[in-house]
């Protein structure tokens, strides 16, 4: 792949740090408030029963430990409170709940995540109709993300 630029170093930055996400498997990347903290989501598929799954890893690069309780906000140790907004429908989409009003999702999230580690999760929405191939991932503390859908 070959970059122009007016700036041949940012053009060098762009291409490191996009070959870094993709070494690492991110299709889209959430920068927290607390620095160092940041969510990487590795897919977003359309499942079964008109769903979508999402998998995203927290990643801890602090210095210090952080509660994913807290950066979750969730009293149910879970990540409920993540969710997918379809900007030109104009539609919000929370993570699906079972019939005992349990989130179809990660659970546990309430242990503190040391620096340098990393911890998968996992949540499962209703799919957008099927033209939409992009949403916004919001995540409690994190800027939001554009996130491609696949197939």
């Amino acid at each position: 792949m070959r970059i122009f630029s007016a700036f041949p170093g940012a053009a060098l930055a762009l291409t490191i740090a996009t070959s870094a996400a993709l070494a690492q498997g991110a299709i889209a990347t959430a920068d927290g408030e607390q620095s160092g903290v940041r969510i990487d989501i590795t897919e977003l598929k359309r499942t079964s029963g008109d769903t979508l799954t999402m998998k995203f890893t927290l990643v801890n690069d602090s210095g210090e430990e952080v509660s994913p309780y807290g950066i979750f906000e969730s009293v149910h140790s879970d990540v409920r409170n993540v969710h997918l907004i379809d900007s030109a429908g104009r539609k919000k989409y929370l993570a699906i709940m079972d019939a005992n009003n349990n989130c179809v999702c990660s659970g546990g999230v309430s242990h503190d995540l040391e620096s340098g580690k990393s911890l998968n999760l996992w949540a499962r929405f209703p799919a957008p109709p099927a033209e939409v191939k992009e949403v916004s991932v919001i995540f409690p503390h994190f800027i939001p993300a554009d996130a491609p859908i696949s197939e």
